[in-house]
């Protein structure tokens, strides 16, 4: 083959300013192909056609499009390159990573107001009363403290079924009990935003009423040990909501972390 009108690999990463490894690892991903290949020395060669096929690539890398996919915008013989496709779908991403950025935004916003009231609770004292707002949490039966073992691997599994379902996370996440005439029911939740019908009708979403709840902070896990925190509430007679929470505030200690332990209020009362 004449040489004459081609590129060696040195050449075309000089023109095209793409170092001679990323040349060769878009050959190994098969979305640039030699135009020639000397079979005595290995040598590559390159077409001064194939410099658009590179500034592509770019195009693709800087639209953060998957390299994998990008011979989806070429012909097979790569004469043609289908920029439209290829800018409609950098376009889709780019919005895809505006709404994941607005997303995490929205999420740090709920994490800071929670931190806040954490916050307020550990500077005026150890006991206060605050009114949460409605709440849809994710459920599983869990009899244990926060900080072990089963605790862990069960937040876990909770949170890959929320990202498998597509459902936003909430800001809480700890134990759950109800005391009823009936008995008392205890649960691991992950708070989430199922502002949807579907996500509200399912099994493991439950939802949790506005209400008053006086807060108390705790040094270790303990939701069983509420009718103890709480005997005046305790003595009274209507179906309680507790709830634990690990406290986050703005300087946390990991060797001693606080929990805040919750009790519903009585309708109207206090």
């Amino acid at each position: 083959m004449d040489k004459q009108n081609l590129l060696t690999i040195g050449n075309l990463s000089k023109q095209t300013g793409v170092h001679v490894k990323s040349l060769r690892y878009y050959e190994q991903l098969g979305i640039l192909l030699p135009a020639y290949t000397d079979p005595d020395t290995g040598y590559r060669y390159y077409t001064l056609s194939q410099i658009p096929v590179v500034d592509a690539i770019r195009a693709c890398i800087f639209l953060d499009i998957p390299l994998k996919e990008f011979t989806g915008f070429l012909t097979r013989d790569q004469r043609r390159i289908h920029y439209k496709k290829l800018f409609s779908h950098g376009t889709m991403l780019a919005h895809r990573k505006i709404r994941d950025i607005q997303e995490k935004l929205r999420l740090l916003e709920k994490f800071r107001k929670q931190m806040g009231r954490e916050e307020d609770l550990l500077l005026h004292g150890e006991q206060a009363i605050h009114a949460l707002p409605e709440k849809y949490c994710w459920v599983a039966p869990y009899a244990g403290k926060q900080h072990t073992p089963e605790f862990n691997i069960l937040i876990t599994r909770i949170f890959d079924d929320i990202n498998r379902c597509q459902l936003r996370l909430g800001a809480e996440a700890g134990l759950l009990s109800f005391h009823r005439k009936a008995g008392t029911e205890q649960f691991l939740y992950v708070e989430v935003e199922a502002a949807g019908r579907d996500a509200r009708r399912m099994k493991e979403i439950m939802r949790l009423p506005a209400a008053s709840f006086l807060c108390v902070i705790r040094q270790e896990s303990g939701i069983a040990e509420a009718p103890g925190v709480f005997p005046d509430l305790f003595a009274q007679e209507y179906d309680k909501i507790i709830m634990e929470t690990e406290l986050f505030p703005g300087d946390y200690d990991v060797a001693n972390p606080k929990f805040e332990l919750r009790c519903s209020l009585p309708p109207g009362g206090k």
